[in-house]
C-alpha cells in the first residue's frame, strides 16, 4: 500500500498585495469562489484517478495563499467535504492561514465547524509602524481580537506568524513582538527574516535606497533573541523557522522536509513525489484563469516539472531534513540511496570542522551556529 501523501490548496487572492510578498497572489476584493471551488475539486479528482494517488490517503490538508480566510465557510466546507470523499484521514491535520482583519466570531466558529483543526495567523508584528512599512492591512489590536475569538470558536491549535529584519525594526520592538505573541499563548510560532524577492516592490526599493535593510548583527541578534524567547515559553524549536510545543509541530509542514510526496492544487501550486532514488517535482500554470482554463480541458494544470536525478534526489533528502531540529537519519540516507552520506558529500567534513554541523545519535544536525547560517549550508552542498 502506497503511503499517505499531503495536500495543499492554494488560494490565489489577497485584499491587496503586500509590498515584500513574492508568492503567487492577486488582489481581489471578492474572489471567485465558485470557480475556483469547482476547479479545486475537479483537479483533485482528476489527481485522485491516477494509479500513483488512487487510494492514497491524505495525511494532512493545508488551505494556504494568499489569503484563504477570504473564502467563505460554505465554500472551506464543501472543500473539506470533497476531500473527505479522496480519504483524508480521520483526525487529520487541516490548517487554514488567515489575515487577522477579515475574521469576525460567526466566520471562525463556521470554519471550525466545517472541519478546520489549526489556524494559522499572519500576525507579522504587534507594531503598528512595522505593519505599515510592510504593507499589511490589519492592526495589532485585530491579531488580539482573532485569538481570543478563535478560542471561543473551539480553536485548539493555533500559530502566529512573525518577521523580524524590517526595515527600521529595532532589535526592542522585535522583544516586544516576541513578547506580545507569547503572551497570546499560541501553541505554535512561525518566525521568518524578512527576505529580499526580486521582482518585489521591496527589492526595487532597496535598489533605489528607499528602504534599507537590517544591519546583518541586528538581524543575526533577533533571530537569537527569537530562540531563546520563544523556548523560555515552552515553545521547543524543531525547525528553523518553526516553534511548537509538544506534539503540536505542524504535521504538514514536516511532509515538506521529511521527503512524504505531497500534491498542490490551484493556481501555481508546486507539488513532489519520490520514485526510488529520484523524484519529480511539478509546479502549476500561476494565472488563476490559466488554471481554471487548463484543469477544465484536461483535470490537470502543470505548467512545469523537474525530474531529479539521483544526485539531486540525495542533496533534496539532506537539505531539508537539515531544517528539522532531529536532523538527517545517516541510516535512513545510506539505505534510500545505496550510499554512505559522508561519501555522497565529502564537504560534511569541512561544514564540521567549521561547527556548522555535527553528527550524534546516528543524524547529522545543523549546529546552533549552522541553524544561522543555514542556506550557506545548503548552497555548499548543492
Amino acid at each position: 500500500m502506497l503511503a499517505p501523501y499531503a495536500l495543499y490548496v492554494h488560494v490565489p487572492w489577497c485584499r491587496h498585495v503586500c509590498p515584500y510578498c513574492d508568492f503567487n497572489v492577486h488582489a481581489a476584493s471578492a474572489p471567485p469562489e465558485a470557480d475556483d471551488l469547482a476547479a479545486y475539486l475537479a483537479e483533485l479528482a482528476a489527481w485522485g484517478a491516477r494509479p500513483e494517488w488512487r487510494g492514497r490517503a491524505i495525511r494532512s490538508l493545508y488551505l494556504g495563499g494568499g489569503t484563504p480566510s477570504l473564502l467563505s465557510p460554505a465554500t472551506i466546507a464543501s472543500l473539506l467535504a470533497g476531500v473527505r470523499r479522496h480519504g483524508l484521514e480521520d483526525g487529520a491535520e487541516v490548517t487554514l492561514e488567515a489575515n487577522p482583519g477579515t475574521l469576525t466570531g460567526d466566520r471562525l466558529a463556521a470554519y471550525h465547524d466545517a472541519g478546520v483543526t489549526r489556524l494559522s495567523l499572519g500576525a507579522q508584528s504587534f507594531h503598528p509602524a512595522v505593519l505599515r512599512t510592510l504593507g499589511r492591512d490589519h492592526t495589532p489590536g485585530e491579531t488580539r481580537a482573532a485569538v481570543a475569538a478563535a478560542r471561543a470558536a473551539g480553536f485548539a491549535n493555533l500559530s502566529l506568524d512573525l518577521i523580524f529584519a524590517v526595515p527600521g525594526q529595532t532589535l526592542a520592538a522585535w522583544e516586544d513582538d516576541l513578547a506580545q505573541a507569547v503572551a497570546l499563548a499560541p501553541e505554535h510560532v512561525s518566525a521568518y527574516a524578512l527576505t529580499w524577492e526580486e521582482g518585489t516592490p521591496f527589492h526595487a526599493w532597496r535598489a533605489q535606497g528607499r528602504l534599507a535593510a537590517a544591519d546583518d548583527d541586528v538581524e543575526s541578534a533577533m533571530a537569537e533573541v527569537a530562540a531563546d524567547r520563544l523556548a523560555a515559553a515552552g515553545l521547543a524549536r524543531y525547525e528553523i523557522s518553526s516553534w511548537a510545543r509538544a506534539g503540536l509541530e505542524s504535521s504538514h509542514n514536516t511532509a515538506y522536509w521529511d521527503g512524504t510526496d505531497y500534491l498542490g492544487l490551484g493556481p501555481g501550486a508546486h507539488s513532489f513525489r519520490a520514485t526510488g532514488t529520484t523524484g519529480r517535482r511539478w509546479w502549476n500554470l500561476r494565472l488563476p484563469k490559466h488554471w481554471r482554463a487548463a484543469v477544465a480541458e484536461r483535470g490537470t494544470a502543470v505548467g512545469g516539472e523537474e525530474h531529479l536525478v539521483e544526485a539531486q534526489a540525495q542533496g533534496d533528502f539532506v537539505i531539508t531534513g537539515l531544517r528539522r531540529l532531529v536532523g538527517v537519519d545517516v541510516a535512513e540516507f545510506e539505505r534510500r540511496f545505496g550510499i554512505a552520506l559522508a561519501a555522497a558529500f565529502p564537504q560534511l567534513a569541512g561544514l564540521a570542522r567549521d561547527g556548522l554541523v555535527g553528527v550524534g545519535d546516528g543524524r547529522l544536525r545543523l549546529t546552533r551556529r549552522g541553524l544561522r547560517f543555514a542556506d550557506t549550508v545548503g548552497a555548499l552542498l548543492v
